[in-house]
């Protein structure tokens, strides 16, 4: 009784009470040191603050939720999931080749916008995600790259990049324009010119 005890503890102290995803600790724990050959993703849902904002938090944990349930639908059950941050997910999937888990971070990426959110049939999701090859890295470093590509996804909005492999070799769909500058842009429009002026500096 005791050891179920323990084991019923420690599974809750590890798990992300609104997704049921593995959460920070447990990546703080016992991942981020480790050593793995495995495909690393970081999924971040688009425009999460927006339904927070407009619908309420319930409606923002529904959605969560939904991400999370595609996410296991398309992953194999030895993979982990974990909940990283308000709307970022890390994937791990050891001893996968680049072809298939590129497959499955696509595959993600479609059902979470054919996804449903129960009770909001017409709230439409969208991912981004950045994926690494890690062989020899530590999962806190193949994250720190897949962090980078996460955010040239995001820069788009719904798209999946990942490097070919892990060298660093070209990224996927280099040749479109927005890879080449992510700088922010701000458009300043106001009618007074003393107040574009201050706008501006």
């Amino acid at each position: 009784k005791l050891v179920d005890l323990f084991v019923h503890y420690n599974d809750k102290l590890y798990r992300d009470a609104v997704t049921d995803a593995y959460n920070r600790r447990y990546y703080e724990d016992e991942l981020r040191r480790k050593k793995e050959s495995a495909g690393v993703a970081l999924i971040d849902l688009d425009d999460f603050k927006l339904y927070n904002d407009t619908l309420g938090h319930k409606v923002g944990d529904l959605v969560l939720r939904t991400v999370a349930e595609v996410i296991r639908s398309c992953i194999r059950k030895t993979d982990i999931l974990i909940r990283y941050g308000g709307d970022e997910f890390i994937l791990i999937m050891a001893d996968v080749e680049l072809e298939i888990f590129t497959r499955k971070l696509k595959s993600i990426s479609r059902k979470v916008q054919e996804a449903k959110v129960p009770g909001y049939p017409r709230l439409k999701m969208s991912v981004s995600i950045g994926g690494v090859m890690s062989e020899g890295d530590t999962i806190e470093e193949a994250i720190s790259r897949a962090d980078h590509f996460m955010y040239m996804a995001k820069n788009k909005k719904n798209m999946v990049v990942t490097e070919e492999n892990s060298t660093g070799g070209k990224l996927e769909g280099r040749k479109e324009k927005f890879f080449e500058d992510l700088r922010p842009k701000i458009l300043i429009i106001d009618d007074s010119e003393m107040n574009r002026a201050i706008l501006r500096e």
